[in-house]
């Protein structure tokens, strides 16, 4: 595994505290309060982020979609 596939996985495992291989938005929810997000308080806000990669939409986040959404993220920075 590539060290960024490698990096990528750790971070997701972040956010699915469950293990359940999905991000939902409670857990979703959970990681931005704990970063002190404002975001983490309105989840209306938090459904539209899990809606803006949900590719499939099951209304969750699973590893591939979290991979793309990270990579464009890296990709404007």
């Amino acid at each position: 595994m590539r060290q960024e596939e490698s990096d990528l996985s750790e971070a997701f495992k972040v956010f699915d505290e469950d293990g359940d291989g999905y991000i939902s938005a409670r857990e979703l929810q959970v990681v931005l309060g704990k970063l002190g997000l404002p975001e983490a308080k309105e989840i209306d806000r938090i459904h539209q982020m899990i809606t803006s990669v949900d590719r499939n939409q099951d209304g969750r986040v699973d590893f591939f979609e979290f991979k793309d959404m990270m990579r464009s993220v890296l990709v404007r920075s």
